[in-house]
């Protein structure tokens, strides 16, 4: 299957493209990622049996995750088509790809995986391969989210509050024992003796 790069960026632009879409929650995504995916791969084997254009969507009901299979000629999802004609030869011909998306802030920095899973021919040619690959993409997923998970509850256990700050031990009282003095003593009186003269008499 192939295409005219011009004419699949046009094709990309007028969303003349093939959608399907299925809701499931993360506790099932995770249980069983294959079958989640199944009913995706058959609908993008389908639409490449009619030589259409197509992108299946699976959405996590309960988070901000979307998982896609897309078809495109670049590792690029859909929505960026535009940049595609920034970086091939617009009327050359290309080989339409079938491509694992999974859209998640938690996934890495720019919130956003792409990775290649087999040619649109291969991709029915040789399903087992192709679901074998797609298979291992997801675990690798998976493994990556619940990594982040943890990270990110690890990170919001709430602090214990902190600890009143320890009193100032209080100042230590001294008693200071003051001896008493003895009271001065009083001088002793001084004591006067009277010299008496005795006349004499003729």
């Amino acid at each position: 299957m192939k295409r005219e790069i011009q004419t699949f960026i046009d094709a990309a632009e007028a969303d003349e493209i093939q959608h399907f879409t299925v809701d499931t929650t993360a506790k099932d995504f995770e249980q069983d990622p294959d079958k989640a995916m199944a009913p995706l791969a058959a609908f993008i084997r389908e639409q490449i049996g009619k030589d259409q254009l197509a992108q299946a969507e699976l959405k996590l009901k309960d988070t901000a995750v979307s998982v896609r299979l897309e078809m495109s000629v670049l590792n690029l999802p859909l929505q960026d088509s535009k940049t595609i004609g920034k970086i091939m030869e617009t009327d050359q011909e290309a080989d339409i790809n079938v491509y694992a998306v999974i859209e998640t802030p938690d996934i890495n920095v720019s919130g956003l995986r792409i990775d290649a899973l087999a040619p649109a021919d291969t991709y029915v040619a040789q399903a087992a391969v192709a679901d074998q690959s797609l298979h291992d993409w997801l675990k690798l997923q998976i493994e990556k989210l619940q990594t982040a998970a943890a990270n990110k509850a690890a990170t919001d256990v709430k602090q214990p509050d902190e600890a009143p700050a320890a009193k100032k031990p209080a100042a230590k009282t001294t008693t200071r024992k003051t001896a008493k003095k003895a009271p001065a003593k009083k001088p002793a009186a001084k004591r006067t003796t009277k010299r008496t003269t005795t006349k004499k008499t003729k």
